[in-house]
């Protein structure tokens, strides 16, 4: 937003809208993301969500399953003393369960970009890592005699709030 510019009007969200908590998630690595034709980004934004998503030939998000309810999107966004704005994405998930196959997982997404669509409780989807900043930081096993999981925190830096994806085009993606 331009420095002085007007203001937009904000209607408070009731009921259903409010639901928490996420329902999926679906992930692919950024590389196999494509700029969208006559366009060097890899999204297109229509009406405030994200309404294209490039990908490559035979390329979809993959579902990955956590424990939904206990995984928490969270977007920063700042303005320091001298006009700039920056902004971090952070996603943390629960794996359920200690295998082979969670840490070949784990071990493929350590330090590679990707992108991700969160399916939240309410029905909509919002999608972060769209920039190819956000990967996984860290991953953390619990074995113990009352948890066996993994916990994921992926984060990356952002240049606007986390958007909304347009419903309409998921079936594509995935």
């Amino acid at each position: 937003m331009a420095c002085g510019s007007s203001l937009v009007g904000y209607v408070k969200q009731c009921g259903e809208k409010l639901i928490g908590g996420t329902k999926n998630i679906y992930m692919i690595a950024f590389s196999d993301l494509k700029n969208i034709d006559g366009s060097t980004s890899v999204y297109e934004m229509t009406a405030g969500k994200v309404s294209e998503v490039g990908l490559q030939t035979s390329k979809k998000f993959v579902k990955i399953e956590v424990e939904n309810k206990q995984n928490n999107v969270t977007d920063t966004m700042t303005v320091g003393d001298n006009g700039i704005i920056s902004g971090t994405f952070a996603y943390t998930a629960q794996m359920v369960g200690y295998s082979a196959e969670a840490n070949q997982f784990v071990t493929s997404l350590l330090g590679q970009p990707v992108a991700i669509i969160i399916e939240l409780a309410n029905g909509s989807y919002v999608i972060g890592g769209l920039d190819g900043t956000v990967q996984l930081k860290e991953s953390v096993g619990t074995i113990s005699a009352t948890d066996l999981n993994r916990t994921l925190s992926f984060a990356g830096e952002i240049y606007q709030n986390t958007p909304l994806l347009d419903p309409t085009i998921v079936q594509t993606l995935i």
